[in-house]
């Protein structure tokens, strides 16, 4: 069976063989693919920082990984997206492994009451089948950069012409730096760094831009020393007025790549050629810093032409489109539900009284914000029938029902079902009688498969008789079911 859950990335041997899946499934069919370094992620998951939660999940079978999740979301800004990259290596793919990874995102999306979800996608040409995957989803491409990448060492003669093409600097001078800002002109740089957030194409998109200020800037350059030197170069007029800067960012454990990150030059400097002397200066730094990088990546927005002359005399080449894509959500009440089956293959219902009603369902109900799935399901059981004692159960289905009434509040309900076998036992939870009348919940009952042929009122799911008899006859599917009503 395909079993989907976080890893914890403090056993160094587990997050090894889950980042070995993660980059497999990131780099293949691209030319030139940039994949986050072990170090660096490892080190972020570790060492969670207070703006961002990253979380690695895995598809495993025989306690192998076959497949990856990162899952990311802001705490103090966006409250509403969340981003994830799902990467399956070529070998497992077309199993439904990625569809399964993709429903862990949505329930966990559905209990922080986030209901955007965003992806960046690497498409190094038609037919992608990240692209493909993404489109079938229900995502749609917001924006889309270049990437592109120049080789290293740089081409001298290439930067002589560019410093004879460019031509003096007049009445402005550069300041660069390695590391983290000098003091003095960290407040200049965290307002470029907004000014850039403002620039900065990101077609539809939805971001909610919070603005820079000399705390957040430190403590960003902080974590980002631990795992990268940045070489920066600022420009600024005669007058001590901030015009410019670029930015490079050299992994400390990546033999093979640099990242050109930011250029901006303020609108009323721009047409003096500076982001040219910028970036040669800022160059000069990478030559004196760099150890055994082959490759400087970029990217730069298609609908900005000006950046995109400058790259192209810098020698930079296009190896893919970077799309970013967005998708909707509707606001799902995610909730963890039991197929308890006893020893003679009778299975435990519940019955609900609505105002069009009665209902038999499977016993369960809604997760909260920090819990998994299973997790979850350990607490309802207990406090609706009193079941505290089973091992992690085969997920059997999953069900998402987008309709008014199924959840106050919501736009409809995220079902997870999981199979409990256990000694037949009386239900009896911790919530009393009165707790559980107002849930609605006014009876529990064991069913034989022929009880539940002949009985003629409603059943959640649906066709709970017909799924329960397949159960029985093919035991746990590989991977869960997607169900409808």
């Amino acid at each position: 069976m395909i079993s989907i859950r976080e890893i914890d990335p403090a056993d160094l041997a587990l997050f090894d063989e889950w980042y070995d899946a993660f980059r497999a499934g990131a780099i293949a069919g691209r030319e030139a693919a940039l994949v986050v370094g072990r170090e660096t992620l490892g080190f972020s998951l570790r060492t969670p920082g207070p703006l961002k939660r990253r979380i690695a999940v895995g598809a495993f079978e025989d306690e192998r990984v076959l497949a990856t999740l990162l899952f990311e979301y802001r705490l103090t800004d966006n409250l509403d997206t969340v981003e994830v990259e799902i990467a399956v290596p070529p070998e497992h793919r077309r199993r439904g492994i990625g569809t399964a990874l993709w429903r862990w995102a949505v329930t966990r999306s559905a209990q922080l009451g986030r209901t955007i979800v965003q992806a960046e996608l690497g498409v190094p040409g038609d037919p992608s089948p990240g692209a493909a995957f993404a489109e079938r989803l229900g995502f749609q491409v917001e924006h889309v950069e270049e990437h592109l990448v120049v080789p290293l060492p740089y081409d001298d003669l290439r930067l002589d012409e560019l410093r004879s093409a460019a031509g003096p600097l007049d009445g402005y001078r550069l300041t660069s730096w390695a590391g983290l800002c000098p003091p003095e002109h960290q407040q200049a740089y965290a307002d470029l760094h907004t000014a850039m957030d403002l620039d900065v194409p990101t077609g539809g998109m939805t971001r909610e831009l919070v603005p820079w200020t000399v705390e957040k800037l430190t403590a960003s350059e902080a974590r980002v020393d631990r795992t990268y030197l940045a070489l920066v170069t600022m420009a600024h007029t005669d007058a001590g007025e901030p015009a410019g800067y670029t930015l490079i960012y050299l992994p400390r454990a990546d033999a093979e790549h640099a990242q050109q990150d930011d250029t901006l030059v303020l609108r009323e400097h721009r047409g003096h050629n500076l982001g040219t002397h910028l970036k040669l200066a800022n160059l000069q730094q990478l030559a004196k810093h760099r150890t055994a990088q082959r490759f400087l990546h970029t990217w730069t927005a298609l609908s900005n032409a000006p950046m995109r002359k400058v790259n192209a005399r810098f020698g930079f080449r296009a190896v893919e489109e970077h799309r970013e894509v967005e998708l909707r959500l509707p606001r799902l009440r995610p909730a963890a539900r039991g197929v308890i089956l006893d020893e003679d293959d009778r299975v435990l219902l519940v019955r609900f009284e609505f105002p069009d009603g009665p209902l038999w369902a499977t016993p369960g109900g809604g997760v909260e914000a920090g819990e998994t799935l299973v997790e979850g399901l350990r607490r309802e059981l207990i406090e609706e029938v009193g079941l505290t004692d089973f091992p992690d159960p085969p997920h059997l289905w999953h069900q998402e029902i987008v309709a008014d009434g199924h959840a106050t509040g919501f736009d409809g309900v995220i079902n997870d079902y999981f199979l409990i076998r256990t000694n037949h036992f009386t239900p009896a939870g911790t919530l009393t009688a009165a707790e559980l009348r107002a849930e609605n919940v006014h009876a529990m009952q064991w069913w034989t498969l022929p009880d539940l042929d002949a009985h003629a009122e409603r059943f959640a799911p649906r066709e709970l008789p017909t799924l329960l008899r397949k159960l029985l006859d093919s035991g746990p599917p590989t991977m869960p079911t997607q169900l409808g009503l």
